[in-house]
């Protein structure tokens, strides 16, 4: 994820970049973010990825 979100970056503002991209990770517990109003769990966005409704 590091890697492609830097070189993401560089291909789209150049080279120079690349020493100056930061990428912080923040990882958030299940539950505690949402989308469209709603609570997501873990469950539920794998849930959404498998294609269920």
């Amino acid at each position: 994820m590091v890697k492609s979100l830097t070189e993401a970056m560089v291909a789209i503002e150049g080279e120079n970049l690349r020493g100056v991209t930061w990428v912080v990770i923040d990882e958030v517990k299940s539950g505690d973010w949402g989308v469209g109003g709603n609570q997501l769990t873990t469950e539920a966005v794998q849930a959404l990825a498998a294609g269920a409704a």
